[in-house]
C-alpha cells in the first residue's frame, strides 16, 4: 500500500469559513484512505488575516511588529484547531501541532521571515498513524518569538515541509490549476497550464502562489502541483518547459444520487451531500418512515417511501443504507441492472451475495462500492487489497463491541453498557449481530476476499462474541494489567487458513489496547514480518458517512476519466521553452 507523505496546503480562498471544513475533510480523507500519510497545512479562514490587521491598526497608529505577528498567528491557529475537530468528528485520527511543536524555526524580519527548520522526526513519527495538521504562515524566530512568513506564507510552509520530508506537495486553491488569466474574471475560458516552470509561475501566477515560495522550490529543485478540491486536473510546477492546454469544461455535471434509507447514517449522508451541490445532486431519498426524512431535512419533493421508485428516478448512483439482506438484495440488483453505480455499507448483504452483485454490476456497466462496510472510516479494505505479500491480519473491526468493552472496564453492567452504546448511536435496538461476533465475522470474510481472493462464509469462521462477557471478566483482566478486545484474525498457513473472532485479553502495550469507544484498528503482517497499523472510527453516523462520500468521490473521478484519450486529442497544446 502506498505510504508516501503528501503535503496538502489549504489556503484562505478554500477555507473561506467553517462551512468549508467538510470539503477539506473529504479531500484529506480521499488521499489518506489510499495510503498517503497526509500533512495538512492551513491558512486562516477567508479574510481573517486582513480583519485582524485592521483591528491592530485600529488599536495602535504604529502597531508593534511582534504584537502584530502574535495577533495574526491566531487566525492560522484557529483554522488548524477547527480542522482537527472536523477530522475527529469524521473519525479520522488526527494530531494538530503548534508551530513550536512542529519545530518551525525562522530567521529574518519578524513579519516576512524565512523558514529554516522543522522537527522532521516529530512530524514523521506523528504521521505514522494519523493525519497531521499544522498552521502555515507562522514560525518561531531565534528569540522564541512568533514570526510570520509574509503574505501567502502558507505556500512556503507547505513547499518547505515537502522538501524536508521528501514528500509530494499539492497546493489546493480555488481554481484547478494555473491559467493564462484568472478564470474567475474571464468572459471566455482561458487556457490552463498542464505544466509550468517556476519562472512562468512567477510571471503569471504571483496571485496564486507566493513568489518567495516559488523561489524556494526552484532553489531546491522541488516539483509541486496546483489544483482544486475534488478536481482530476492540475498544473504541475517543475523545471521543464511550460505547456498550455485548452480547458474542455466537460466535467461540471454533478452526479445524481438516490439514497435508500434515511436513518442515522442515511440522514448523515444526505446532510453531507447537500453541502456539495456542485458535485452531487440528490434526486430521491427513500425510507419507510417519513419522520426520519423530515428530521434530516429532506424536502417533500425528494422523499418517497418506495425504494424502487427512488432507484428508477433519473440517477447515476444509488446509495443503499437500508441494512438487512432481503428485500435489500432485490433493490440493489434492480439498481445494478439499470446501469446504476451502487454504494453500500451493508456487510450482511455483501457477505452472502457479493459475487452475484459484482457480476451483475460488470454485466450492466455499473459498479459496486462498499468501503464503509468494514471499519467505518478506517480504510481496511483498501489497506489489505493494496498490501503486497500479506501473511496475516488481525483487527478490532466492530466499534460497538469496542465501546461496550470500554463501558465494562468502567464498571458498568453489560446491560447498561449496551444501552450506552445504543444511546451513543453505535448499537442498533437489537445489538445481537454485533455482540454475537457475527458482524466481525462478516467483515473478516470481506477482508479475506480483498486480501487474498479467498471465499469465506460465516460458517468458516470460528466465532465467539461478547454475549457472555461480564464486568467481572473485564475487571479481572484489568487487575492483571490487560484489556479485553473483540479481535477478528486471519492467518494463512501451509495447511490452510485460520479465521476466528473472539474476545482476547491483550497487554496494555498492544496497539489495540488504547482504542477508545468506537475506534477500530487493523494490524497487517507481511511475509517479511514487517507490521503496519491503521486506525479510524469504525461506527457512528459521521465515520460511516465519510466512507460513503469517499466512495462517491471515487465514482465521480472514474466517470470523469472515461474518455481521457478523446479529451487529450481535443485539447490542443502549445509548448513554451
Amino acid at each position: 500500500m502506498n505510504s508516501k507523505i503528501t503535503v496538502l496546503k489549504f489556503g484562505s480562498s478554500v477555507l473561506r469559513d467553517e462551512s468549508d471544513l467538510s470539503r477539506v475533510v473529504h479531500e484529506i480523507y480521499s488521499r489518506w484512505r489510499r495510503g498517503s500519510k497526509v500533512l495538512a497545512v492551513v491558512s486562516a479562514f477567508g479574510n481573517t488575516t486582513d480583519e485582524l490587521l485592521a483591528r491592530a491598526n485600529a488599536v495602535s497608529d504604529q502597531p508593534q511588529a511582534r504584537s502584530v505577528a502574535s495577533l495574526l498567528a491566531t487566525g492560522e491557529a484557529a483554522a488548524a484547531a477547527l480542522l482537527g475537530l472536523a477530522l475527529d468528528k469524521a473519525g479520522i485520527p488526527v494530531n494538530v501541532l503548534r508551530p513550536d511543536q512542529a519545530g518551525f524555526s525562522t530567521t529574518g524580519d519578524i513579519l516576512d521571515a524565512e523558514l529554516v527548520g522543522a522537527n522532521d522526526v516529530r512530524l514523521r513519527d506523528d504521521l505514522k498513524n494519523s493525519v497531521v495538521v499544522v498552521s502555515g504562515f507562522v514560525g518561531i524566530n531565534e528569540e522564541s518569538e512568533i514570526a510570520l512568513l509574509g503574505r501567502g506564507g502558507s505556500d512556503l510552509t507547505a513547499i518547505f515541509l515537502a522538501h524536508r520530508l521528501r514528500a509530494e506537495c499539492v497546493l489546493i486553491k480555488d481554481v484547478d490549476g494555473l491559467y493564462e488569466t484568472d478564470p474567475n474574471q474571464s468572459l471566455s475560458q482561458p487556457r490552463r497550464f498542464r505544466r509550468a516552470n517556476w519562472q512562468m509561475v512567477r510571471n503569471v501566477g504571483s496571485d496564486v502562489v507566493q513568489e518567495k515560495a516559488v523561489k524556494y522550490a526552484e532553489s531546491v529543485g522541488l516539483n509541486f502541483s496546483i489544483t482544486a478540491i475534488g478536481s482530476n486536473v492540475e498544473t504541475e510546477v517543475y523545471g521543464g518547459p511550460s505547456e498550455l492546454i485548452k480547458s474542455t469544461g466537460v466535467f461540471d455535471q454533478p452526479l445524481r444520487i438516490a439514497i435508500l434509507g434515511c436513518g442515522t447514517v442515511g440522514g448523515g449522508v444526505f446532510q453531507a451531500l447537500r453541502k456539495l451541490p456542485s458535485t452531487f445532486e440528490i434526486v430521491a431519498v427513500a425510507d419507510r418512515n417519513p419522520e426520519k426524512a423530515r428530521a434530516a431535512g429532506v424536502p417533500e419533493k425528494l422523499f418517497t417511501s418506495d425504494p424502487v421508485e427512488a432507484i428508477e428516478r433519473n440517477c447515476d448512483v444509488v446509495i443503499e443504507l437500508l441494512g438487512r439482506t432481503d428485500p435489500t438484495r432485490r433493490y440493489v440488483e434492480r439498481a445494478l441492472k439499470l446501469g446504476r453505480h451502487v454504494v453500500t455499507a451493508n456487510k450482511a448483504l455483501l457477505s452472502e451475495h457479493r459475487d452475484r452483485l459484482e457480476a451483475i454490476a460488470f454485466e450492466f456497466a455499473g459498479s459496486l462500492s462498499y468501503s464503509a462496510a468494514v471499519g467505518g472510516v478506517m480504510p481496511a479494505l483498501e489497506a489489505v487489497s493494496n498490501s503486497a505479500a500479506l501473511k496475516s491480519f488481525s483487527g478490532v473491526v466492530n466499534g460497538t463491541c469496542n465501546f461496550i468493552c470500554d463501558e465494562l472496564a468502567r464498571g458498568e453492567s453489560r446491560e447498561n453498557a449496551i444501552r450506552a452504546a445504543q444511546a451513543a448511536g453505535f448499537a442498533e435496538s437489537d445489538p445481537t449481530l454485533d455482540i454475537s461476533g457475527r458482524d466481525s465475522a462478516q467483515k473478516l470474510c470481506l477482508l479475506a476476499k480483498a486480501a487474498f481472493g479467498i471465499e469465506l462464509r460465516e460458517k468458516d469462521v470460528s466465532m465467539k462474541g461478547i454475549n457472555d462477557l461480564e464486568t467481572s471478566d473485564v475487571s479481572a483482566a484489568i487487575a492483571r494489567g490487560n484489556v479485553v478486545r473483540l479481535v477478528a484474525s486471519f492467518l494463512r498457513t501451509d495447511e490452510g487458513v485460520e479465521a476466528k473472532v473472539e474476545p482476547v485479553e491483550l497487554p496494555a502495550t498492544h496497539p489495540f489496547a488504547d482504542l477508545r469507544g468506537a475506534d477500530n484498528a487493523l494490524l497487517l503482517e507481511q511475509n517479511d514480518e514487517s507490521i503496519r497499523l491503521i486506525r479510524g472510527r469504525g461506527a457512528g453516523r459521521w465515520a460511516t458517512t465519510e466512507a460513503v462520500v469517499a466512495d462517491l468521490l471515487d465514482i465521480r473521478k472514474r466517470s470523469r476519466d472515461l474518455k481521457p484519450l478523446a479529451i487529450a486529442r481535443a485539447a490542443g497544446r502549445e509548448v513554451y521553452a
